[in-house]
């Protein structure tokens, strides 16, 4: 997720399902966990609380990133600190490796070099913690593909020795296409259901989730080979435009940190132009510049959720995985839709 780098979906619930024993339908509820996407781990006991009374079980923690170097090779990026051993939690290990390394490595030693030095770093910063399973998110293109699925399969290997399940996340475009761009070589998969508009598109409404671009990439579900959890947005952020480029995102922006008319005037539903050049949230904005807010809220996600449940959906997932844990969500409001999420998303199984 790497925003990001993370409720497209329709696939919703691909997942929920189970059989039907004897002539009584049983309905399948998920679980929730969460994304913790920070570089610096900090978990007060304010947000265990919180997450303990949803109940959240498990949390998706990004360890590091892994890019390439032309002197160095592949090398970790921006390796998470802080990171205590005694989470009451389960903690499932994310890595996230840009498409430029599989660019750059394709030999069979480099990719199991690669492989070993993945494991080992995930090893020594996950002891002591509950570990199930290890997510790695890559989003492969044709030409990384062969390379990609190698290290996996050999990244897999590594895995298994330790009574590890190893896991890839999928964008929506790798679903769609999935003849063409293949399924990755691993136990499960996490279905990134969002991210799925035109996001440097000006016109666009919102990037983050929307019915129409959603039915695009799904207007002929089909059976994925692997089971799949779901990964769905509850965040917000504002894209800044200039010359109506997309030039930077300012995450977690709120409606209310643009009531001043003296910087900020208000151009339609969620647009903004600045008045006066200005800084916001750490970033400097020029006279002219605008904003598109970009938002999910529990009313979002029920209402794609309503949209999926008429489609027949037959993979196996049990899991929906939000992106990602802050500050923002941690309130009395949310607490009350998490805690009754599981329950309003059951869907009926089919045969």
């Amino acid at each position: 997720m790497r925003i990001l780098r993370i409720v497209s979906t329709t696939l919703m619930f691909m997942g929920l399902l189970t059989c039907e024993p004897r002539n009584k339908k049983e309905y399948q509820t998920p679980s929730i966990s969460f994304f913790y996407w920070k570089s610096t781990f900090s978990l007060n006991k304010t947000t265990e609380k919180w997450l303990d009374s949803i109940p959240v079980k498990k949390i998706y923690v990004r360890f590091f990133d892994v890019d390439f170097d032309k002197q160095k090779g592949p090398f970790p990026v921006a390796p998470l600190v802080g990171l205590p051993q005694n989470l009451p939690f389960i903690v499932t290990p994310v890595v996230f490796i840009t498409n430029e390394t599989f660019l750059n490595i394709k030999k069979e030693k480099d990719l199991q070099d690669l492989a070993d030095k993945v494991a080992e770093k995930i090893g020594l910063s996950a002891q002591n913690l509950r570990v199930n399973e290890w997510l790695i998110d890559c989003d492969w293109s044709g030409k990384t593909r062969a390379p990609y699925f190698k290290f996996l399969s050999k990244l897999k290997e590594k895995a298994h020795l330790k009574n590890i399940t190893l896991m890839a996340t999928i964008r929506l475009d790798q679903y769609k296409n999935y003849k063409s761009t293949g399924v990755p070589p691993v136990k499960k998969g996490l279905l990134m259901a969002y991210n799925m508009g035109e996001l440097s598109k000006w016109e666009t409404t919102n990037s983050i989730l929307n019915e129409e671009d959603a039915a695009m990439y799904l207007q002929n579900p089909t059976a994925y080979t692997i089971p799949l959890s779901l990964g769905l947005p509850f965040y917000q952020w504002g894209v800044v435009f200039r010359d109506f480029k997309l030039v930077r995102l300012i995450n977690g922006l709120d409606q209310m940190e643009l009531t001043d008319t003296v910087r900020f005037k208000q151009m339609g539903e969620n647009r903004y132009e600045i008045q006066k050049s200005t800084f916001l949230n750490g970033a400097y904005l020029y006279q002219g510049d605008k904003i598109r807010l970009e938002k999910i809220d529990s009313s979002d996600l029920l209402h794609m959720v309503n949209l999926l449940k008429g489609w027949k959906l037959k993979n196996q997932g049990e899991e929906m995985v939000f992106f990602h844990l802050n500050e923002e969500i941690i309130n009395s409001s949310n607490q009350t839709f998490f805690k009754s999420f599981s329950q309003k998303v059951s869907i009926e199984p089919i045969e």
